[in-house]
C-alpha cells in the first residue's frame, strides 16, 4: 500500500516528462513543416516570377523581329517608386550601352513609354500612365483602308485611357480600331502596338475630336524592357 502511494507521483512526473517531450516534439515537428512550407512557397513565387520574366522576353524578341528599328536594347528595370508607380521607372542601361532620348520602350507586347532621361548607367523612362507629363507620341489609327494619324496628348486615369487629339483627318474611327506607333516626329519608330480604341468625343464646337485607347501592354508589372528607336 505504502509502496503504491510513493509510486504514484513519479508515475505521474513521467507522465507529464512524457507528455512534455511528445509536445516539444510536435512542436518541433510543426516548425519544421511550417519552414518547409515557407521554402516551397519561395521557390513557388520565383518560380512565376521567372516564368512571367521569361513570357515578357518571348514577347519583346517576337516584336522586335517585326519592327523596324536601328537601334535596340534590352534592359532591366531595377527602380520604380510606389509613389510615381504610374509615372515613371528606371532601367539598368544608359549612354555607355547605347541608350539616348527618343526611343520608345516596349513590353508585355506593346508601348508602354518613351525615354524622358539617360545617365551614362541609367535611363528614366516616362511611362503612357503618367497623367503628368504626356508624351506627344505620333500614332496611326486604323479604320478599315484608312489611316488617320494623331498625337497622345495625355491619360485619363479615371478610366484608364490613353487620349489622342490633333488629328489629320475627319475620316471615321470606330471603337476597336487598331493603334500603333505612327512613326512620325522625335519618336520615329512606327507600328508598334499601342491599344484600340474605346469611344470618340467632339469639342463643342465640332472642329476638334479627341480619341480615347485602351492600352494593350500592361504597365503595371514590367520587370524588362526593350528600348527601340532610329538613329
Amino acid at each position: 500500500m505504502v509502496d503504491r502511494v510513493v509510486q504514484k507521483p513519479f508515475q505521474w512526473f513521467d507522465s507529464v516528462k512524457s507528455d512534455l517531450a511528445h509536445l516539444t516534439r510536435t512542436y518541433n515537428e510543426n516548425e519544421s513543416l511550417k519552414k518547409q512550407i515557407y521554402q516551397l512557397e519561395v521557390k513557388s513565387n520565383e518560380a512565376e516570377s521567372l516564368k512571367a520574366e521569361n513570357e515578357q522576353l518571348r514577347q519583346l524578341l517576337d516584336m522586335k523581329s517585326k519592327l523596324q528599328a536601328t537601334k535596340t536594347l534590352a534592359a532591366d528595370v531595377i527602380m520604380r517608386s510606389p509613389v510615381s508607380w504610374k509615372q515613371e521607372l528606371t532601367l539598368d542601361a544608359g549612354k555607355s550601352k547605347g541608350a539616348s532620348e527618343n526611343m520608345l520602350a516596349i513590353a508585355n507586347g506593346g508601348l508602354i513609354g518613351s525615354v524622358s532621361k539617360v545617365e551614362e548607367n541609367s535611363t528614366m523612362v516616362n511611362l503612357l500612365t503618367n497623367t503628368e507629363n504626356a508624351a506627344k507620341i505620333s500614332v496611326k489609327i486604323q479604320h478599315g483602308s484608312t489611316t488617320i494619324y494623331g498625337i497622345i496628348v495625355g491619360y485619363n486615369k479615371e478610366n484608364e485611357v490613353l487620349k489622342i487629339s490633333q488629328l489629320n483627318s475627319n475620316s471615321d474611327i470606330s471603337a476597336g480600331d487598331k493603334v500603333t506607333t505612327g512613326g512620325l516626329g522625335n519618336f520615329n519608330v512606327a507600328d508598334i502596338p499601342v491599344g484600340e480604341v474605346v469611344a470618340t468625343t467632339h469639342s463643342t464646337d465640332y472642329l476638334t475630336r479627341e480619341v480615347t485607347v485602351k492600352l494593350s501592354a500592361d504597365t503595371h508589372n514590367v520587370s524588362v524592357i526593350e528600348l527601340v528607336g532610329n538613329s
